[in-house]
């Protein structure tokens, strides 16, 4: 009688754990084939910002050829001075134009590198009315070389019961301020990028009203407003600045109470 040799053959019990590891490594590889395939994307982080608050500036106004200091004596007023007054202002040459009061913001830190001037939205909120709202990339101006506003330029809304404009007339964002690249052609946000807020200073030549109108001649020279109100920078919280990412995902840049500006 023949015995069988020891290990030649696997009862019952040795067969299904022979099955059972077969079966754990299929499932092991198509799981790992599986999680090899299926990508996560996960939410990127927000953009960041940091700043720095310059006040007490004197800062050039631009955007309107009658800001500027002509480089020949004019008379406001006399026949012709107008046209004398912008041609004059329209020369080559640079750094002309009256200087404002002025309060700037320059970017100092920003992530990511790569935030695109068009996604940021400058919002001034006065008396809970917008003043002004727009795209960086909308508001930006380029001392020296730019003469008109990005077509889609925002203009001047209302600032409490005060209307900086009137009739079918609009007036631009650069007159409340203007921001500033460091460089001319890019489309994202670089350190150094500075917003220059003008501080309305009654009595001025830029005063919309009263004596110190353009001319001497009072009234609401509504086409020479300029700047914030100064109440704005005395009264807390009513004028507030906000900055907001309107990428994905959306996030709120910065909140800058005006009051802090001065």
């Amino acid at each position: 009688m023949r015995h069988p040799v020891p290990g030649r053959f696997l009862n019952r019990r040795g067969i299904s754990n022979v099955i059972a590891a077969v079966i754990l490594t299929a499932i092991t590889i198509t799981a790992g084939a599986l999680l090899w395939t299926l990508h996560f994307n996960l939410p990127s982080s927000p953009p960041q910002v940091s700043y720095v608050i310059r006040a007490g500036l004197s800062y050039p106004v631009y955007g309107d050829p009658t800001d500027c200091v002509p480089w020949q004596p004019t008379t406001i007023g006399a026949p012709g001075w107008s046209t004398n007054w912008t041609a004059e202002c329209q020369r080559t040459e640079t750094g002309r134009y009256s200087l404002m009061n002025a309060t700037s913001i320059t970017f100092t830190q920003h992530t990511p590198t790569n935030i695109p001037l068009n996604l940021v939205n400058f919002t001034f909120i006065c008396n809970n009315t917008i003043l002004v709202g727009g795209s960086l990339a909308a508001m930006s101006w380029i001392p020296g070389s730019q003469t008109q506003p990005a077509p889609n330029a925002p203009t001047l809304g209302r600032c409490g019961s005060f209307d900086p404009h009137s009739g079918s007339f609009s007036t631009l964002y650069n007159r409340l301020g203007i921001y500033i690249p460091i460089d001319p052609n890019a489309t994202v946000v670089t350190d150094g990028d500075t917003f220059v807020l003008y501080i309305h200073t009654p009595g001025s030549v830029f005063d919309p009203g009263g004596s110190g109108g353009r001319g001497g001649q009072g009234g609401p020279d509504t086409d020479d407003y300029h700047g914030a109100p100064p109440w704005c920078f005395t009264v807390p919280g009513a004028c507030t600045i906000y900055l907001n990412y309107v990428g994905v995902p959306g996030t709120s840049l910065a909140v800058i109470p005006v009051y802090s500006l001065a």
